[in-house]
């Protein structure tokens, strides 16, 4: 265990320097004013001064031995916490890092499941346009005509069809899910697939690739592609 260090202010090591230099200074000049005879009269002043000058010189030399430990405390202690400062660091950028990493991955599941749950709402969508579609078409029987009980049941079934469907599509606007516009336009194979091919006369202005039909809807969302669109596109007849 080390021993307690005793700390003197500025103030008090001053005073012990000047005392000891005032000592010296006194001790001088009575060595070259007063007579050899003197001196054996006042050896006991000399020694009183001595055993000052011992003590003085030892308080300077605890002094110095308190500067130089009180220096390497402090050189230990700073690189202490010079040590503490860079592992701090370390650990903020790890976690920080941490963060990142754990904010991408929630926002790629939430995407991720975002996206099934919408490809899931325009598979029903598809089926309710199929079932509006069907209820749209006239009778085709001459009887069925002629009862219209069944024909006033299947309005009112396909008006309810055709209004939760519209329903579908505003909750599928609110997701930022617009349909992808294909009827006249060139083929584009990254957001379109054919699925059928429609033969024009050579004399049709109707360039090859033209959609003319949508077999199945595509979709996008926040303007990326969400769903492929099927379609039909033309393409001129060649003579052999």
């Amino acid at each position: 265990m080390n021993s307690p260090v005793i700390v003197l202010d500025p103030e008090e090591r001053a005073r012990l320097v000047d005392d000891f230099r005032a000592a010296l200074e006194r001790a001088a000049r009575q060595c070259e004013c007063e007579p050899a005879g003197k001196l054996d009269d006042q050896a006991a002043g000399d020694a009183e001064t001595s055993v000052d000058l011992a003590t003085l010189l030892s308080e300077m030399a605890v002094l110095k031995s308190e500067l130089r430990l009180q220096s390497r405390q402090f050189k230990n202690t700073l690189d202490e916490l010079r040590g503490f400062g860079n592992n701090l660091r370390q650990h903020g950028e790890r976690l920080q890092r941490d963060l990142e990493r754990a904010r991408e991955q929630a926002a790629s599941i939430q995407g991720q499941t975002e996206r099934q749950f919408l490809l899931a709402l325009l598979d029903l969508r598809d089926r309710l346009q199929s079932g509006v579609d069907a209820a749209g078409k006239p009778p085709s029987s001459f009887l069925t005509r002629l009862v219209p009980g069944p024909t006033r049941f299947a309005a009112s079934l396909a008006e309810g069809q055709r209004l939760t469907l519209q329903r579908l599509d505003d909750l599928l606007a609110s997701h930022r899910v617009r349909p992808l516009p294909v009827l006249g336009e060139i083929l584009d194979p990254q957001r379109m697939r054919v699925v059928g091919v429609e033969a024009a006369s050579s004399s049709s202005s109707v360039p090859d690739g033209t959609i003319l039909c949508e077999v199945r809807r595509g979709f996008l969302l926040n303007g990326e592609l969400l769903r492929v669109a099927e379609v039909i596109v033309s393409k001129k007849a060649t003579n052999t």
